[in-house]
């Protein structure tokens, strides 16, 4: 008896907007014998499910393919189309000539495979007031039958999508952090079930993010203040496929009769919080036949962001988990602070009935001060407070959209009445990675350390991997993620997620093979410290874990720069520049500046750190060109790593002690 799990296409199960002509195919065969093994495979694809049924792939029949591989078995059938829905199934035979039943049928969805696709425009409002949340709007008519609807949208900073005043999907914070002048990411669902025979409507509410969030903060608060923040815009296109084999394209453009006004979010931004006026919610305006007002004017086209559109092939944001809190203290008269029990990232959901116009304000924080309130101090200049004014219709529940804050306690003032613990829930936002790896053993210890771990990596996995949640900063930091990453792809499925940011990196390499400390390049410097050797360790560890090899092909050109541009700074291959080196070492042990200690170590040279990774990356190098069948270069940087530990041992080592 053999079974199928982990039906993977692109490292996904039934993914979206899958942007390559090749896509991968992949699974897990589970034999009910042991030492039984895969003999052959063959792939079925169609355009519906009901030809697989009958096992006819009308894009692809692999035929009886001998081998035993499982992973990352490329497409080879008909040329795929944009904006489709396709079917495939997998059988295999065991090496006993046993054949298996066909896998049930998975899909996937296509994006925009050639950007000659692209019908729509990037639009906005006339005048934008910053902090403030534009809501778009459109009507049309369905009046056949429709096969299938794809809808690919991206809007910068963040975005929400309505059809016929339901969200689509289930993303938050959408889409992910990147350089938005190198590249921006889009998101393709299938709304088929959204539509209506008639009237529809599709509303887009946009958000500041981090392509216009606070901008004093990159001004006055960042060594690196990027060219891309700009103004909230959209772009989306909706292909609706009818039955009688007609196409038709729904997009955003000027002048189509795309209406936009102000909605009830005041303010929002990543590190402030959110203001949210529930006395001006549009109710309705996602729905057709909406009686539209003078506040309601034409949207405009505006110019594209410098970054080309790519499909968000990594793990959405979302809420993935709820926690309820665990105490409630009162230090002050109408001040009620929550304890969450745990230190956590994403927010809190409001339950709250009272007088309009009543102001309740939600303070964050991960820790108390003596007296019981919050302690906002650590956060720096952020905020971190979200605000919601009543309307006064009875249950009233707020969430926000386009903030989210690290924190354990939160601290409501202006609440009507006495809470209880149930009028805060904490709602945990995160890229919705699996989590893979588990651990328990007999010692509590252990077990809360491992605990710790995870909480700690989940607070910081939102489309990057964060240094931390709660303060002004939640930067990409590579020197950070050198000793990160393989704890997470131990903890999480990070194929996808950790190609994504492998990328961002790529993004910040400049034609000297420099690479920034920080990926997408917002703060730190350029060229980044030497530790920063997670550009090479990531593409490594995601050809050991997940197979693949791709990735190194993809970037071994970058990687081999990085390498080359380390080698420039050194001298007889000691690496002479050092900028972070033994980062964060004990306090005593650290170097003093005007009577405060700082992060940078006081005994351990920065050139040895930056030698020893010099090092360590001209062996990732030897291992990645070998597995790339690059004999000469393999060579070349054993050699070269033979050299650097030479140079490191005369340099460093006492041999006496």
């Amino acid at each position: 008896m053999i079974q199928f799990t982990k039906l993977y296409c692109q490292y996904a199960e039934n993914p979206m907007g899958v942007d390559t002509m090749q896509p991968h195919f992949s699974w897990v065969a589970v034999h009910d014998e042991k030492g039984r093994h895969q003999q052959a495979y063959q792939i079925l694809v169609a355009t519906s499910p009901a030809l697989l049924n009958g096992n006819q792939g009308d894009m692809w029949d692999s035929g009886r393919v001998e081998g035993s591989e499982t992973l990352q078995i490329p497409y080879a059938g008909k040329p795929l189309q944009s904006s489709r829905i396709y079917y495939w199934k997998v059988r295999i035979w065991d090496d006993a000539g046993e054949t298996s039943p066909f896998s049930g049928i998975q899909r996937f969805g296509t994006g925009i495979l050639d950007e000659a696709d692209w019908k729509g425009k990037w639009i906005a409002e006339p005048s934008h007031r910053r902090g403030v949340s534009p809501l778009f709007r459109k009507e049309w008519q369905v009046e056949k039958p429709v096969s299938q609807a794809m809808l690919h949208i991206s809007g910068i900073g963040y975005y929400e999508a309505y059809l016929n005043g339901k969200k689509v999907g289930d993303h938050v914070l959408d889409p992910g952090c990147t350089d938005y002048d190198k590249r921006v990411l889009y998101a393709t669902y299938d709304v088929t079930d959204y539509l209506l025979t008639g009237a529809n409507a599709i509303g887009v509410m946009l958000g500041e993010g981090w392509y216009g969030n606070d901008h004093e903060a990159f001004i006055h608060h960042r060594q690196h203040v990027p060219d891309w923040i700009g103004d909230p815009k959209f772009i989306l296109q909706l292909v609706i496929h009818y039955r009688d084999g007609h196409t038709e394209w729904l997009i955003s453009d000027g002048g189509s009769g795309w209406m936009v006004s102000t909605g009830p979010i005041l303010e929002n931004g990543i590190y402030q919080g959110e203001t949210y006026d529930a006395r001006l919610e549009k109710v309705g305006w996602d729905m057709p036949n909406y009686p539209m007002g003078d506040e309601w004017m034409p949207a405009i086209e505006v110019a594209p962001p410098k970054g080309m559109l790519v499909s968000q092939k990594l793990e959405p944001i979302k809420v993935v988990q709820q926690v309820r809190p665990v105490g409630m203290t009162n230090p002050k008269k109408g001040v009620y602070v929550f304890d969450m029990g745990q230190n956590m990232a994403g927010w809190v959901r409001l339950k709250v009935q009272g007088e309009r116009g009543c102001r309740v304000t939600l303070k964050y924080a991960e820790m108390i001060h003596p007296n019981g309130l919050v302690n906002q101090e650590p956060l720096r200049w952020a905020q971190c407070t979200d605000t919601y004014i009543l309307k006064g219709e009875g249950l009233e529940v707020y969430e926000p959209r386009f903030t989210y804050h690290g924190f354990q306690y939160v601290q409501m003032e202006g609440f009507p009445g006495i809470p209880t613990l149930d009028t805060l829930t904490g709602q945990v936002v995160r890229s919705s990675v699996e989590q893979t790896g588990f651990f328990r053993c007999s010692d509590p210890l252990l077990n809360q350390i491992q605990r710790n771990v995870l909480w700690t990596e989940a607070g910081n996995l939102h489309s990057i991997p964060t240094d931390c949640p709660q303060r002004d900063e939640r930067m990409g930091w590579l020197n950070d993620a050198t000793v990160r990453v393989e704890e997470t792809v131990y903890n999480y499925d990070m194929s996808r997620f950790f190609s994504k940011w492998e990328e961002d990196i790529q993004d910040t390499q400049d034609e000297s093979g420099a690479i920034a400390d920080t990926a997408p390049y917002v703060f730190g410097s350029r060229p980044a410290d030497p530790v920063c050797s997670s550009y090479l360790l990531i593409p490594w560890l995601l050809y050991r874990h997940y197979g693949n090899r791709d990735i190194l092909k993809q970037h071994y050109v970058g990687l081999k720069k990085w390498v080359e541009c380390l080698g420039a700074h050194a001298k007889d291959y000691i690496v002479q520049y050092s900028y972070y080196g033994d980062w964060a070492s004990p306090e005593p042990y650290c170097i003093m500046r005007e009577g405060k200690s700082t992060p940078l170590s006081a005994i351990t040279p920065g050139q040895l750190m930056s030698t020893g990774y010099y090092y360590y990356n001209a062996r990732l190098l030897e291992r990645i060109a070998d597995v790339l069948g690059e004999k000469k270069e393999r060579l070349y940087y054993r050699e070269l790593a033979e050299k650097i530990k030479d140079a490191f041992n005369a340099a460093y080592l006492n041999p006496n002690t």
